[in-house]
């Protein structure tokens, strides 16, 4: 004869013992009371944290490969591009006094004057690709840009307000590129339509601030550019200008706002562009393909003066960038789910426990832990997955795997397909919570908040008539 299993427990009767024996003693019975029991399941939720630390550590330092592997790719075709210029530099012979030991002594001292031009027009038409290198890639691009624009004819009087004596012999027109390694024509300045004289690299002793790096630090590069020496009859009458040049980049590129009126016209075939910087376009278009933006700054939005004093480039910090972001920037995102970790690791907890509050049958706090760990393990298949296929992919195979085993085992542990399959139900639907949270950053605070009170909301309701000291629960049915 053989004996039908059904999903429900079987009530204790005499053939039937109950799955909470007897207690044999005094501490038996305190430590099988579910008061107990939710407190070490409190425990072991905290000492979970451990290994997640170790995850966390273990998505920084892959975050950090990419990293370097990207930097690489940069080296060999160009990196994060920013152009700020031209500019007229003049230097001045001045005379400082200073006091040395006592006495006043007298130098003669070069120093500079950076005039602005009055009017610039910048256009760059970007072409993006992504280069790969192992299992990383890096958006790339060349960029045909052209800069136009004029100088005007009261650039003596701009300088008269400087103190010492102004060398209009050796004046430069300078041109700030942030990597000229990316440079790839032969570039050179037309003048009033004439023929085009070319540039020579550095900016002779004028240097410009450098985009800021990772490290939040901008850093000075004298030889970041290129630069011109100007006649002196061009200084007194003004002049025209006409810039082209092939740019190699990669992730962003950037133009200051150089001239007393700028205007920045860029495309690229990239449909993820960033806006970035202090000013953004007055106008953009973004399509499945390809962006078009503009930008029109006028002289007082800048806040700077036509004329600066000093051998560096203003306007460092004032810049109009486009960054060519990535689809999926997975390691970030993988990074923000590790912070939701411990949430969703009670979450789970609360479930079983409440499962078997309602079932009957005790689960072992070893089971709890083996749990956590599988919850745990998501997290490391998550990012492995998801350097191989993309975020969205590895998700959903990590999710749908860890279920299945979770749901599996507790479904087993506790002798009740229905439990597994209702535990199931629960990390299905938290794991497609967490994963709409992830892509609205705006609202993962409010969702996190809402998902908690209900989530505790649901457990007081479960647990309302609970006998937390008896060594078994006596739940409302």
């Amino acid at each position: 004869m053989t004996a039908s299993i059904s999903d429900d427990p079987v009530p204790a009767t005499p053939s039937h013992p109950s799955p909470y024996p007897e207690p044999r003693g005094n501490l038996t019975t305190f430590l099988r009371s579910p008061g107990v029991k939710f407190i070490m399941i409190g425990v072991i939720s905290v000492a979970l944290l451990v290994p997640l630390l170790l995850v966390w550590g273990l998505t920084e330092e892959r975050a950090q490969r990419a990293a370097d592997v990207s930097r690489r790719i940069a080296n060999g075709w160009g990196g994060d591009q920013a152009i700020n210029g031209p500019y007229i530099a003049v230097p001045f012979e001045v005379q400082r006094s200073r006091e040395v030991d006592g006495r006043t002594v007298v130098e003669q001292t070069t120093e500079w004057a950076l005039v602005m031009p009055e009017v610039l027009d910048v256009t760059a038409d970007l072409k993006a690709e992504e280069r790969k290198l192992s299992i990383y890639t890096l958006p790339v691009y060349n960029g045909a840009l052209a800069l136009k624009g004029r100088f005007g004819s009261n650039i003596l009087q701009d300088l008269a307000q400087f103190s010492g004596t102004p060398q209009l012999d050796r004046a430069i027109l300078v041109l700030n590129i942030n990597d000229i390694t990316g440079i790839r024509s032969d570039a050179g300045v037309k003048i009033d339509n004439g023929a085009v004289r070319p540039f020579d690299p550095g900016m002779r002793q004028i240097s410009a601030m450098s985009v800021v790096g990772a490290d939040g630090y901008a850093t000075p590069q004298s030889s970041a550019g290129v630069h011109r020496p100007i006649e002196r009859a061009l200084i007194d009458s003004g002049f025209a200008f006409e810039i082209a040049l092939s740019l190699n980049g990669s992730r962003s590129f950037a133009v200051a706002p150089a001239g007393q009126t700028t205007s920045f016209t860029a495309k690229a075939n990239w449909p993820h562009p960033g806006f970035e910087g202090l000013f953004l376009p007055e106008e953009k278009t973004i399509t499945a393909k390809d962006f078009s933006a503009k930008w029109t700054i006028p002289y007082l939005a800048r806040g700077i003066d036509r004329v600066a004093s000093g051998p560096t480039l203003p306007l460092s910090g004032s810049m109009m960038s486009i960054s060519l972001v990535e689809p999926v920037q997975f390691y970030q995102v993988v990074s923000r789910t590790l912070k939701y970790s411990i949430g969703f690791i009670s979450l789970v907890f609360l479930a079983v426990f409440v499962v078997e509050l309602k079932g009957g049958r005790m689960v072992h706090w070893i089971q709890y832990v083996l749990t956590g760990l599988a919850l745990i393990v998501f997290y490391v298949l998550l990012l492995a997955l998801a350097e191989h296929t993309g975020f969205t992919i590895a998700y959903i195979v990590a999710a749908l795997a860890t279920t299945l085993l979770i749901a599996a085992y507790l479904g087993s542990a506790t002798g009740s397909r229905k439990n597994g399959l209702s535990l199931g139900a629960v990390l299905i639907s938290a794991y497609g919570v967490m994963y709409l949270v992830l892509r609205e950053d705006e609202y993962a605070l409010l969702a996190g908040a809402l998902i908690s009170f209900v989530t505790i909301a649901a457990t007081m309701y479960a647990t309302r008539r609970v006998e937390w000291s008896a060594p078994q629960a006596a739940v409302a049915r």
